[in-house]
């Protein structure tokens, strides 16, 4: 099945596309790579920070003497957000993927310390070369997104989006329906988390339908996403996996069975007061963490953006709704943070604590 915005672009995008994701990536993924793509899976997801580069070669050897049935997607690092740093970060991709043009060329963050126009410009330079084919931005909020629009013309956003996280359901999904920017669905199983071991009724349900058409249940998950209108980029590091991934699309579940699946998952988050939350220092992926209210203000870790950056974002733009965090209750009030602890500290800073936080809850890492 492929996703009804298709012919915005002179691209045959699939439904179900590979993500590389930052893991290590070595020769053994460029076979897995090469029958994803024989499979229809012909959209790959990279970017200049994965595997520090390492992810681009690999794709690179993967869709030699296949390049012309593959859509290349990759971003640049927010700190490579200036004129001269853009053009030198997309020749950079080009030279590891052994191309002369990425399909797709994205913003990987915003960075606030970097005028947008410039990065546009230099995005449209690149383009004027023919060396990218679309600009396409990436963990952007809705206002972001209109303020780049404004500079040049975006063709997609890519963000994450699955069965747990709807936060792009209500504004900027249908704001990119209407604009025909593509949407690229990342962790679209949330990392494995979908269906967790210990929820019986969810893995009750999920069997059930999963029988009924006889596929998996992350087929079924995976097929629940394609009936938006949103481009999967799944990443796969198995042949097994690249199989039942591409098994996802090529059938469609009924319209009863997709309320069904819906239904088990709540679209609105909880409002937490963020004086109940303790920042767990072992969250998703095992990213560094600042632990502390002041360790957020100094950003020695350097993130772009940095808490008192996107803080500034919320307070200049109140209309605007955050991304969610993950929290894991404790079943006594409180919560530990797991998710999105950049974003957590921003709303402590912007609201001096004083304001509840839209979250997730999970009930286990």
């Amino acid at each position: 099945m492929k996703t009804n915005l298709r012919d915005h672009f002179n691209l045959n995008f699939p439904a179900v596309g590979m993500g590389m994701g930052d893991y290590p990536w070595n020769e053994s993924h460029v076979a897995t790579l090469k029958k994803g793509i024989v499979l229809g899976m012909n959209l790959i997801d990279t970017a200049e920070s994965y595997d520090k580069g390492n992810s681009e070669i690999i794709v690179g050897k993967a869709i030699k003497g296949l390049r012309e049935k593959v859509i290349i997607c990759s971003k640049f690092a927010s700190d490579h957000s200036s004129y001269k740093d853009v053009i030198k970060a997309a020749e950079g991709s080009l030279k590891r993927l052994q191309t002369d043009y990425i399909d797709i060329y994205q913003f990987h963050w915003h960075n606030p310390k970097v005028n947008m126009e410039e990065t546009m410009e230099g995005l449209k330079m690149l383009k004027e070369q023919g060396k990218i084919r679309y600009i396409g931005v990436g963990n952007f909020y809705l206002g972001q997104l209109k303020e780049a629009e404004i500079l040049g013309e975006i063709s997609s956003f890519q963000t994450e989006y699955n069965l747990f996280d709807h936060f792009i359901e209500d504004k900027i999904l249908p704001y990119c329906e209407e604009k025909k920017i593509i949407t690229i669905a990342c962790s679209p199983l949330d990392q494995g988390r979908i269906i967790p071991d210990d929820d019986e009724e969810k893995t009750k349900v999920f069997n059930a339908i999963a029988e009924k058409y006889d596929r998996t249940s992350a087929q079924i998950a995976l097929n629940w996403l394609t009936m938006h209108p949103t481009v999967i980029a799944i990443p796969t590091v198995s042949e097994k996996h690249i199989e039942e991934n591409a098994g996802a699309s090529g059938f469609k579940i009924s319209k009863e069975d997709f309320e069904t699946i819906s239904s088990l998952y709540s679209r609105k988050p909880t409002y937490a007061p963020v004086d109940k939350i303790e920042v767990s220092p072992d969250g998703q992926s095992n990213r560094m963490v600042y632990r502390t209210k002041s360790e957020a203000l100094e950003n020695k870790l350097g993130f772009i953006p940095s808490p008192s950056d996107l803080a500034l974002y919320f307070s200049e733009h109140p209309e605007e709704d955050i991304k969610p965090v993950r929290l894991i209750s404790d079943g006594k009030g409180g919560y530990s943070l797991v998710e999105g602890r950049i974003r957590y500290w921003a709303w402590v800073i912007a609201h001096n604590g004083q304001k509840p936080i839209p979250a997730y809850i999970r009930k286990k890492l």
